[in-house]
């Protein structure tokens, strides 16, 4: 009787340790996990040429927390065009959100390739409607990749053509779910020899 009093104090004791542990895995902030595609339009088989001195667009609708970066099937196919705008904004010509520019130089030229925008850092609202938009001056050649057959049906573009879509991708950090890994469960891990001494301490009291 008292060997099982004394494994039930220590079985006790453990869980008193744990619980804290267990608990304070709710207060911390979600894990973000950098680099993952958020939204994207991969069909790149056409390209349209784009209109310089007009904002050329294509709409997205966000799921992520922070986006880092645009990937757009884009060539320069004129090494004197001019410099080239990405910006991120909620209407067209409305909030500019994030932007980043880039000399004709940046591309590869007569090619058309995944091009990454590096745009700076950005938050944007999960379910949320955004516009990619691509501007420059008249007398660059500019050319965005996409098809038509409407390949991304949650936006539209800026082409006339009604069911065209530009091939881009979204880079975000998107949030995961809570891991079950616990504060307590990490350190069990790291003590690997904690389970044999407990389970010889519990054959000793007679618990096993």
């Amino acid at each position: 009787m008292k060997r099982k009093i004394i494994g039930i104090l220590v079985c006790t004791l453990l869980i008193t340790i744990a619980i804290p542990m267990v608990s304070g895995i709710e207060q911390k902030p979600q894990i973000m996990s950098p680099g993952m595609i958020d939204q994207q339009q991969p069909n790149n088989g056409q390209i349209h040429w784009l209109p310089g001195g007009v904002p050329n667009w294509q709409q997205f609708y966000n799921r992520g927390e922070i986006l880092e970066e645009v990937e757009l099937h884009f060539g320069c196919w004129y090494s004197g065009s001019y410099d080239v705008t990405l910006s991120i904004e909620d209407t067209v010509g409305g909030t500019l959100l994030t932007s980043v520019t880039y000399q004709a130089a940046a591309f590869p030229l007569n090619v058309q390739t995944w091009f990454t925008f590096d745009v700076p850092d950005v938050k944007l609202t999960q379910g949320q409607i955004y516009y990619m938009v691509i501007r420059f001056d008249p007398g660059s050649e500019y050319g965005w990749s996409g098809d038509n057959g409407n390949p991304y049906p949650l936006g539209i573009s800026s082409r006339t053509a009604p069911d065209w879509d530009y091939a881009f991708r979204t880079i975000v950090n998107k949030p995961l779910p809570k891991s079950v890994n616990t504060p307590f469960l990490n350190f069990l891990e790291s003590h690997p020899n904690l389970f044999p001494l407990l389970q010889r301490l519990f054959q000793r009291l007679g618990l096993q």
